[in-house]
């Protein structure tokens, strides 16, 4: 009996051991719970502050928010915590491109692109035809009887027909791609449609010279006499009728030594869009020029016909006029072909000036409205490299110069088959072309090793 009350009074204590313990795990994880429950509302207060409540981007405001949990939001944290996140995103993407467009500004590299565009734009814009001399597209049926030339270059024609000219001299030897050769023509077509071709009636050589930091344009008259491959020797505009630009470029490099790198043609009706297009053009005129162009209709549109002796600022209908203008002598005393050679390349420089005064909107919005004018061999590449042949020497440096062909001293008014024409001595003339073209680039060099040394004392070699 008493056995079994001692077991009873240890399971009794045991008991109250058990429920004792169990008291004190009570206390202890409502002490743990309240300790995390500090610590939660410690670190709330810490990091609540600098941390955008999701709430807040989408404007919606959580339950149980109270006036002092949004007051806790002050200063430029809180502002910054009520920005939306496409704000964050738009910001993100403005910085990156501010920061490209500075990387390429400051390496040249932003130049470099928009050309290469630009290029890309521009040879999609163009007729592009490529000269193949295997493809000549002979019409000497379709052009006028050349015995119609209206314009007698002498009032007496020589009484008899002087000499074919001779063989021309050897081709010169090629030259390094310092300068490019791009003949620039202007076809006169009027009322001849797109059957016909017209002749070209104003040839010009623009050269980029780069050893010279130059752009050079070289007139050749259109009455030149010279050898034509596979007809009989005529004036020169009239190698472009009988075979387009392939033959044009034959008899260029036969009577001249020179073939062209490329072409470009411009019809003289379109001539006046592009002016137009550029914003006109500024020209001086005499008081005789002024009064030619009011009272003739070289101007064709009578409203045109207000211009005045001085500086005037053309639209595209006065400067064709003025292009055109030959029986009134320039202020050098150059009349007919002579002085309407002058006043191409003066409207060429013209046209050159005002194009570099344009921004590259302008220039866009030029680009879309005359390239589609122009026929030309010129890809992509070439004007590439061309734009950056003249960017690299200094577009605001460019000297400009300018030569006549025939040269003076070189040439003779004279009949040949019932033909007023302007016999020249091509030797004499291709030698000048050369020399004005290329330049002595030996004796350039020669400049540059002529300089002070070390000790002040100019040395040459």
């Amino acid at each position: 009996m008493e056995d079994l009350e001692n077991e009873i009074i240890k399971e009794n204590d045991d008991f109250a051991e058990e429920i004792d313990e169990i008291e004190h795990e009570s206390e202890e994880n409502e002490l743990i719970e309240g300790l995390g429950e500090s610590i939660n509302k410690q670190v709330a207060l810490e990091i609540d502050p600098l941390v955008p409540d999701n709430n807040d981007i989408d404007g919606s405001s959580p339950e149980g928010n109270t006036e002092d949990n949004q007051n806790e939001k002050k200063g430029i944290w809180g502002f910054i915590s009520k920005i939306p996140r496409w704000a964050y995103i738009v910001s993100g993407i403005a910085v990156f491109i501010i920061v490209l467009v500075v990387i390429l500004n400051v390496s040249g590299l932003g130049e470099k692109l928009v050309v290469k565009i630009g290029s890309i734009f521009a040879a999609s814009q163009v007729d592009y035809k490529q000269v193949d001399e295997s493809t000549i597209n002979y019409m000497p049926e379709l052009v006028e009887d050349i015995s119609e030339f209206q314009d007698e270059l002498t009032p007496i024609p020589t009484a008899t027909p002087t000499p074919i000219p001779s063989a021309t001299p050897t081709p010169a030897p090629k030259y390094e791609k310092k300068t490019v050769n791009i003949l620039l023509l202007g076809e006169e077509n009027i009322g001849g449609g797109s059957m016909t071709r017209g002749r070209t009636d104003s040839i010009v050589i623009a050269t980029i010279d780069t050893v010279n930091k130059s752009i050079k344009l070289t007139s050749i008259m259109r009455d030149c006499y010279v050898q034509i491959p596979d007809f009989q020797d005529n004036r020169i505009n009239a190698a472009y009728a009988f075979g387009g630009v392939p033959l044009l470029y034959k008899t260029i490099e036969q009577n001249f030594g020179i073939v062209p790198d490329n072409y470009a043609l411009v019809r003289f009706n379109d001539f006046e869009k592009i002016v137009d297009s550029i914003g006109g053009i500024d020209i001086t005129l005499s008081k005789k020029e002024a009064n030619y162009l009011n009272k003739t209709n070289y101007i064709s549109d009578p409203k045109n016909r207000n211009v005045k002796e001085g500086l005037n600022h053309m639209n595209g209908n006065q400067a064709l006029g003025y292009s055109r203008i030959r029986y009134v002598s320039t202020k050098d005393n150059e009349k007919n072909d002579f002085g309407r050679t002058t006043r191409h390349r003066e409207v060429l420089e013209a046209i050159i000036t005002q194009v570099k005064k344009l921004s590259y909107a302008d220039l866009i919005k030029v680009g879309m409205e005359c390239l589609p004018l122009v026929t030309t061999d010129v890809t992509a590449e070439a004007i590439e490299t061309y734009a950056n042949m003249v960017l690299d020497m200094g577009i605001n440096d460019l000297n400009i110069k300018e030569l006549r062909i025939p040269i003076d001293g070189s040439y003779n008014f004279v009949t040949i088959r019932k033909m007023s024409v302007v016999q020249i001595n091509i030797e004499k003339n291709r030698n000048a072309l050369h020399e004005f073209v290329y330049e002595d680039n030996d004796n350039i060099e020669n400049d540059a090793n002529t300089e002070n040394n070390d000790d002040g004392e100019e040395k040459t070699e």
